[in-house]
């Protein structure tokens, strides 16, 4: 399932590079391999994947009311964070880290770059 959430992933950043905006389909996949995830895990504790998805958004929404990330970064790390649980933080996280080590090495601090291939790097480092 995690190489699954991955292509999507990669897919999506294909797409935020190519038109700085990312489609309802890869949240929208992402969601439902996490109910897929959910109903496979019984041991998963749905009240705390939807606190922690909760809390994932509002932070985010946040960001995006900034205007320091898009609002097809939102949908996608909240419909990841449903997928990821608490490992969420470790991927926004490692996504930062190389957004920022991506965007000095550009040299381009005011201009809009794409977060989605951060977070695909993000999220692989996570899931090893």
């Amino acid at each position: 399932m995690k190489i699954l959430i991955l292509l999507i992933l990669f897919f999506a950043a294909v797409e935020d590079i190519k038109k700085m905006e990312v489609g309802y389909i890869y949240p929208a996949s992402i969601l439902i391999l996490s109910f897929i995830n959910v109903l496979l895990n019984p041991y998963i504790n749905l009240n705390f994947m939807l606190l922690n998805s909760l809390l994932i958004f509002i932070v985010l929404f946040l960001f995006w009311l900034l205007g320091g990330i898009g609002g097809g970064d939102v949908k996608v790390l909240t419909a990841l964070s449903f997928y990821a649980g608490f490992r969420i933080w470790d991927i926004l996280l490692f996504s930062s880290m190389i957004f920022l080590l991506y965007s000095f090495m550009l040299r381009k601090f005011k201009t809009r770059l794409p977060f989605m291939p951060a977070v695909v790097a993000g999220t692989l480092l996570s899931f090893l």
